[in-house]
């Protein structure tokens, strides 16, 4: 089934009109996970640019590379030498927040969270800022230092382990029991070396007997669009979502976007949004996890879901909350895996016609073949597919076929992951208004 118009919202903010772009030029600014945003531009821009930050004291080329070989894409070593040709600045990730404000006190157009970045990246500072504004927060504690740590997990069971914005530390991972996380303390023992005295941890109470739900899409100075999405997703292998009217998703998602509106009025933000929830059957709606830049998943899927991007992002960098227009109804995503990734070069071959949907992060294009060029941090989810359509089912369907076209040294998929969104996404239906 081919991807095309269902759904379209009926509320809108800002002109309806299609603006032209052409004579527009564009620069996004990333970390090597959004290069494909940047592609997803390239059509309705004059001139498109893509930065990404590769600077250290020894810069490996790995880094240079990404966004290199894309037709229609123009890489840039600065922001700063185009600073005057750029009419419109996107951010999809975070840790860029200083330098959109000042882009913003120079007069330029800029569409991110600015320091709205610290929701995530600052967990403390989050979750107290949140509570304060009437979000149900779960018992956390800070710690700091492993041997700390160590001593906490002997005594405490069944919480996760997270760090406040270094995401290249380590994961967030779960403790059941120190029994069962002692060897992952140990290897952070090592990993870690002299900064495991001084590095601090934001240890989270498990929130059981709950459901998972949250909101995805943009804010733009506190105000969310009419037309929204609800996904569910399998942690690192898929995202199953649907396109509705904001006023039908769950109440829980809603009163969390309410209460977090005037803080990110406050900071100015316009930018990528998700939130992740635990929603208890006592009524409660533990916010977890803000995610203040474009998540992944389902930004990749995003990229194919929604038409317009153009003027959401133009407007929205304005202040003007421009209507989603979703292409279908329900959209798929499974993402891509690959261990040898981690630290080498990894080439992902796909059928010519699948290109648009088979988003690749850390994308670099050598005689027209795709490579997902190795980084400091490797993880082995290295992009993903996605596709859209009318029905749940047709989405699917088409993504797992998608996915079987897709192929490369250890790449994998996990086409099943979907059948477990299914069933959440019918547990979680008891939280839609009206069900």
């Amino acid at each position: 089934m081919p991807d095309r118009p269902a759904f379209r919202s009926t509320a809108r903010s800002g002109s309806d009109a299609v603006a032209d772009y052409r004579n527009k030029t564009v620069c996004v600014v990333d970390n090597g996970l959004f290069v494909e945003l940047a592609i997803t531009l390239i059509p309705s821009f004059g001139r498109v640019f893509y930065f990404n930050e590769w600077m250290s004291a020894f810069p490996k080329s790995n880094s240079t590379l990404v966004g290199q070989g894309v037709p229609g894409l123009t890489k840039v070593r600065s922001p700063f030498e185009i600073v005057d040709d750029v009419d419109l600045w996107v951010f999809p990730d975070v840790y860029y927040g200083p330098l959109q404000k000042h882009l913003v006190d120079l007069g330029k157009r800029v569409w991110g969270g600015r320091m709205g970045e610290n929701l995530e990246l600052d967990r403390a500072w989050s979750k107290r800022t949140c509570a304060d504004a009437g979000i149900d927060i779960g018992p956390f504690k800070v710690i700091t230092g492993l041997d700390a740590l160590r001593e906490f997990l002997r005594e405490n069971d069944d919480v996760f382990v997270k760090v406040s914005f270094t995401r290249g530390d380590f994961e967030t991972f779960h403790a059941r029991n120190y029994r069962n996380i002692e060897p992952k303390l140990d290897e952070l023992e090592w990993s870690l070396g002299a900064k495991k005295r001084v590095i601090e941890f934001v240890v989270e109470a498990a929130i059981n007997d709950a459901v998972e739900v949250g909101y995805d899409g943009f804010c733009i100075d506190g105000k969310f669009a009419s037309g929204a999405a609800f996904g569910l997703e399998v942690k690192d292998r898929g995202y199953l979502g649907e396109a509705l009217k904001y006023e039908d998703l769950p109440e829980c998602v809603k009163s969390v976007n309410k209460k977090l509106a005037p803080i990110m009025r406050a900071f100015n933000y316009r930018g990528f949004f998700s939130s992740e929830i635990r929603a208890t059957p006592d009524g409660k709606a533990y916010l977890i996890d803000p995610c203040a830049r474009f998540g992944s998943p389902p930004g990749e899927l995003f990229e194919a879901f929604v038409a317009n991007w153009s003027d959401i992002l133009w407007e929205g960098a304005e202040g003007v909350v421009v209507e989603p227009k979703y292409v279908g109804r329900f959209g798929a995503e499974l993402l891509l895996h690959s261990t040898w990734a981690d630290k080498n070069w990894q080439e992902v071959e796909f059928p010519k016609g699948l290109r648009e949907f088979v988003k690749l992060r850390n994308l670099t294009v050598i005689d027209g073949r795709y490579y997902v060029a190795p980084q400091q941090v490797g993880l082995p989810e290295i992009g993903a597919v996605v596709a859209t359509s009318d029905t749940m089912e047709g989405a699917i369907r088409l993504v797992q076929e998608r996915a079987e076209k897709v192929k490369g040294y250890y790449v994998d998929t996990y086409p099943d992951s979907l059948n477990e969104a299914v069933e959440a996404y019918e547990a979680v239906k008891t939280l839609r208004k009206g069900e």
